[in-house]
């Protein structure tokens, strides 16, 4: 049984092994769980994947005749023979453009996944969001890593100084009522999967979803259940959200529990 982690570059229409690439350099990635041998939205991945590549111009470096359909097929491919051979073992796979002599190339990082995290800590840093390419996950990969890795909390809020953008590794939610939800929306900031996942139950229930400038004093008030999201970690409830001034309880969402159940449960449709 090969170990982990696991590297493919893109060849001939598919992923063939290949040693550990020696380059940090990320033009542009995405990643996700494969949850029981499954991938649930894969083709949203392999699609911001693609106007990634497109507004880091590199489609003239593009493999010939290359489609998202067919990067979707093979992905898909490749994802279920591994998870064949690793049963009861989540993946967290990340595709990725990366420098490669003069130019760049597809490469395919096969890891196991972390647990769900069930709850989620904020830290508010006295920086503004330092990222490059805030719209293009990727470049900036590496910097958000240390930002998390130095936070007293499980992920940093990226902001503006006024208003939210979203966190180093996914997007947040605020549950002002029962039946109001508000995705925090920003100019600088990736599109989310998730939350846009998240949004559609919510209007299948009913539920206003209202996508707006959520200011920082608002999400971090403690008066509205807020939540973390992210397609690795599915809905995680914010629990405290901390900075120099102090930390902050966040006020709990009644059925987040059944809305976790429900992410999970669409691995199986």
């Amino acid at each position: 049984m090969t170990a982990f982690p696991q590297y493919f570059g893109w060849l001939d229409d598919d992923f063939v092994p290949i040693e550990q690439p020696n380059t940090t350099e990320l033009e542009v990635a995405d990643s996700w769980r494969v949850h029981e041998g499954i991938t649930w939205g894969l083709e949203d991945h392999v699609q911001r994947f693609m106007v990634g590549i497109e507004q880091q111009n590199l489609n003239s470096g593009l493999p010939r005749g290359l489609t998202a359909q067919q990067l979707h097929e093979a992905l898909q491919r490749k994802l279920s023979e591994i998870s064949a051979a690793h049963p009861g073992v989540d993946l967290f796979p990340r595709i990725s453009a990366e420098s490669h002599e003069a130019s760049w190339r597809i490469i395919l990082l096969v890891r196991p996944a972390p647990e769900p995290r069930r709850t989620t800590s904020l830290w508010i840093p006295n920086y503004t969001d330092p990222r490059t390419r805030p719209t293009v996950k990727g470049p900036d990969i590496h910097l958000m890593r240390g930002l998390v890795d130095e936070a007293p909390a499980d992920d940093v809020l990226l902001h503006d100084g006024t208003n939210v953008h979203e966190t180093t590794t996914g997007a947040l939610l605020v549950w002002h009522t029962p039946e109001h939800l508000v995705l925090c929306q920003a100019s600088k900031q990736l599109a989310s999967i998730s939350a846009q996942r998240i949004a559609n139950h919510a209007r299948s229930l009913n539920i206003d979803v209202t996508t707006r400038l959520v200011a920082i004093q608002e999400l971090a008030s403690g008066k509205y259940p807020v939540w973390f999201s992210n397609t690795l970690h599915g809905i995680s409830p914010v629990n405290t959200v901390g900075s120099a001034t102090g930390e902050k309880r966040i006020e709990t969402h009644q059925t987040a529990a059944q809305w976790q159940a429900a992410w999970w449960e669409m691995f199986a449709v």
